[in-house]
């Protein structure tokens, strides 16, 4: 019955949050549009993308910087589609408070992601436009907690302990360096002379496996070039997927860790040559790997010499539940009243962004909901013109799970959207990426705190017998009558399997002695 042996003093500790909290940053800037662009004539709209954030911990906050990039589209004051790109910077510091049994500097991890919300935008001048937007960066810390437990006197020796045993999660970090990736996309019309439009690439995970200090990563990277002739204004619409193999650094990741990873395109350049366009992008990934590792504490005690009042404290461990990625396909006609596609107009492009909003259980399957946000670019012989709807979509999550969810995070990105008339209405068809942790929660006593009495008297007699009620246990009949577990087990034949506080312990045994 190894439930309640234990040194006494031995330290035990879990991984705790010190910090989860979401910070709302308001910027905005002025966009002046370089010379050799034309005036604008119309905004289209305003894609803003928040780059990967380079984080800071130090003793009671952690600096957070990062930077957004806003992609512009709009006509010109000769008709034709352009494009146009601004970086704002933002900083902003998370006070932390660090409680005296938290570890002072081992094991702190952290991590921070933030998510930039539709722009709002006005052109201010003919070559001036006025940003607006806002960011929702969640700042999550874990430390080790070493449960503190405090004996008030001076302990007669070891005291005789019920042990329990929980799980609790371990939630590790990762960030890669920026790769540069690159490829070649040949042009169907080689006898036009064209431009790059508009460049976006989304990243799109596939696998993600843990090493030893290290998350694998295999996927793509997702280009969608808008381009036109110079000579009459014909648009076209290039895709290409690169793949990627990545090691990302990962510090405690272990192969027998759930992983997951997401990511971000930087610098995405394109060149136009004869015939093709070279595309180059720097890929920079994000991971997270989690496992539950079993904690062993004190549940109970007691001196078998000395009278103590316990006291215990309630603790929260996180519970790793959940930790993929996935992706799953959106495809709807949009109903009558949506978005429409006249005669006279031809789609030139459509994109999409996608957000979750709840992650809900139902007869042990995750379904996480959300809305998908697509843009439709649209065009007729007088105007370009855009169209915008949300979506909501519903997906499921593969596996079971009968935990409750307590806390949840997640990264979805539209790796792919195609818009097509089905009639007078619209159709989407849209590729959606995931990247989602889930946890739990376990609820344990532990003891924080005794205070030693008096010495328990000594008793003259030789034996004393127990008649033990159908309630007690090994561990009742002991604590209550100050005897030494194993004395109590060698003098009654004992020694089974069950815990030493489940009836089953006593063996149905109708009297015991002591």
């Amino acid at each position: 019955m190894e439930q309640y042996r234990q040194e006494q003093g031995q330290k035990w500790t879990v991984q705790m949050p010190l910090c989860d909290r979401q910070i709302l940053t308001e910027i905005s800037a002025d966009v002046s549009l370089p010379d050799y662009q034309p005036e604008i004539k119309r905004l289209l709209r305003v894609r803003a993308t928040a780059l990967p954030t380079d984080k800071y911990v130090g003793a009671g906050s952690a600096e957070i910087a990062g930077s957004v990039e806003y992609r512009i589209l709009y006509t010109g004051n000769d008709g034709g589609l352009y494009c146009a790109t601004h970086v704002e910077e933002y900083r902003l510091s998370v006070p932390v408070e660090r409680p005296l049994d938290f570890e002072p500097s081992e094991g702190i991890v952290c991590d921070a992601v933030t998510l930039a919300e539709p722009a709002v935008f006005r052109a201010a001048a003919p070559r001036r436009i006025s940003l607006r937007s806002r960011l929702r960066t969640r700042v999550r810390m874990y430390g080790l907690r070493a449960p503190e437990e405090r004996i008030l006197g001076k302990a007669p020796g070891e005291a005789e302990r019920l042990m329990g045993r929980a799980e609790c999660a371990r939630v590790f970090f990762g960030n890669g360096e920026t790769r540069s990736l690159a490829d070649e996309i040949l042009l169907e019309d080689a006898s036009k002379e064209w431009r790059v439009v508009s460049a976006e690439g989304q990243v799109f995970v596939g696998d993600a496996t843990a090493g030893s200090g290290t998350v694998i990563c295999r996927g793509e990277v997702c280009l969608q070039l808008l381009c036109a002739a110079e000579t009459d204004g014909e648009t076209c619409l290039l895709l290409r997927r690169i793949p990627f193999h990545e090691e990302v650094p990962t510090d405690g990741a272990e192969v027998n860790c759930a992983c997951r990873a997401d990511g971000v395109c930087t610098e995405l350049r394109v060149t136009v040559g004869e015939g093709k366009i070279l595309c180059e992008v720097g890929l920079r990934l994000r991971t997270v790997a989690q496992r539950n590792e079993t904690v062993s504490y004190t549940r109970d005690l007691y001196f078998p010499s000395v009278l103590a009042e316990v006291r215990r404290q309630e603790l929260l461990l996180p519970k790793a539940l959940r930790c993929l990625n996935g992706n799953f396909s959106l495809n709807t006609t949009l109903a009558q009243g949506g978005l429409a596609v006249a005669k006279d107009q031809r789609i030139l492009e459509a994109t999409a962004t996608a957000s979750a909003a709840e992650l809900e259980g139902e007869h042990g399957k995750l379904f996480l909901k959300g809305s998908c946000h697509c843009q439709v670019l649209l065009s007729d012989e007088r105007e370009i013109t855009l169209q915008e709807t949300d979506i909501p979509f519903r997906y499921a999550l593969e596996g079971v799970s009968e935990d409750a969810v307590e806390d949840w995070d997640a990264s979805l990105e539209v790796v792919s959207c195609r818009a097509r008339a089905d009639g007078e209405r619209m159709a989407i068809d849209a590729e959606i990426a995931v990247s989602l942790s889930a946890y739990g929660k376990t609820r344990i006593l532990t003891v924080e705190e005794v205070e030693l009495g008096e010495s328990v008297a000594a008793d003259a007699a030789a034996y004393r017998i127990c008649y033990p009620s159908r309630e007690d246990s090994l561990w009742s009949v002991a604590k209550r009558y100050h005897c030494p577990i194993e004395a109590l087990c060698l003098g009654n034949d004992l020694g089974g399997t069950a815990a030493a506080d489940s009836p089953d312990s006593l063996a149905e045994k109708t009297y015991l002695l002591l």
